[in-house]
């Protein structure tokens, strides 16, 4: 018998223990808001996609793959990705709080779920979460919880039907690659150390970007760094000459110039815009 009492943890309240939850759909991305998605970044929770209509692409760890319909990505925390839906795709993006009893793939997953009772249940669970309710409500809260135990185990039990892919040398190299990016966020590193600390050529590093997802590795370096800009931009109240010192920018002026080239827009244009959406 299992030793896990559920819904316990040290007293902290059910809305305690949700903390972090949310859903968003997975829509093609519009003109606002798109950076969000489909630029490299990081979640501090587990992220699951659950794709019930259309194709696109996500990237994970430096490489892209293609998803079709009844496709459920395991995204761990703080790994680095983004995603590109196509016109027609339809799903949901959750952000899943961390609980000892519902442990998500401590590696990312890309499923492919052919069983439609499966999609089924897999979609009823989602489509819960996306209603609970009140969560400050005790039973709305252990029904929450007891509904992400269940896509847990579901995940699990699905995962575990297929063989954990190989990796190729390229994907090694690419993850690599990605997680150092994210280790040195800031430090404005070059090209050319990141590929010494990973024992190969900025040339190696640049062709095996292109070959896993599509973009060079210096593409790849100044999309994270564009993400994490704009989102302090967009998040946060610190001012633009902060955002530049933090992220490594020598001085407000390059900074304000190389945001200007990736978006055409100033930083505070940027997040004069971004206020206005989020007010809208």
């Amino acid at each position: 018998m299992s030793k896990i009492r559920l819904f316990e943890s040290r007293g902290l309240s059910e809305a305690e223990r949700l903390a972090g939850l949310s859903l968003e759909m997975v829509t093609p991305l519009k003109r606002h808001g798109r950076w969000r998605r489909a630029l490299p970044h990081v979640e501090l929770l587990p992220v699951v996609i659950w794709i019930t209509r259309g194709q696109g692409r996500v990237t994970v760890l430096g490489r892209t793959r293609g998803f079709g319909p009844a496709t459920a990505i395991v995204v761990p925390p703080k790994t680095p990705f983004s995603i590109d839906p196509g016109a027609m795709t339809e799903g949901s993006l959750i952000r899943l709080p961390d609980m000892f009893e519902a442990p998500f793939s401590a590696v990312p997953r890309h499923l492919r779920l052919s069983d439609v009772s499966t999609q089924g249940e897999l979609s009823g669970l989602v489509d819960r979460l996306e209603r609970h309710g009140d969560l400050a409500d005790p039973p709305t809260g252990r029904a929450a919880i007891g509904r992400i135990v269940l896509l847990s185990a579901l995940l699990e039990r699905e995962g575990g039907k297929i063989a954990p892919e190989k990796p190729t040398t390229q994907a090694k190299l690419a993850a690599k690659f990605a997680r150092i990016v994210e280790d040195n966020l800031g430090r404005m590193a070059s090209l050319e150390e990141l590929a010494a600390w990973l024992g190969v050529t900025s040339t190696h590093l640049t062709r095996t970007l292109r070959d896993t997802c599509g973009m060079t590795a210096a593409a790849y370096m100044q999309a994270r760094l564009m993400h994490e800009a704009q989102r302090r931009l967009a998040d946060t109240d610190a001012p633009a000459g902060q955002i530049a010192t933090d992220l490594g920018y020598s001085s407000a002026a390059y900074f304000t110039r190389a945001f200007g080239r990736e978006t055409g827009l100033t930083p505070t244009a940027f997040r004069r815009n971004e206020a206005r959406v989020s007010a809208a």
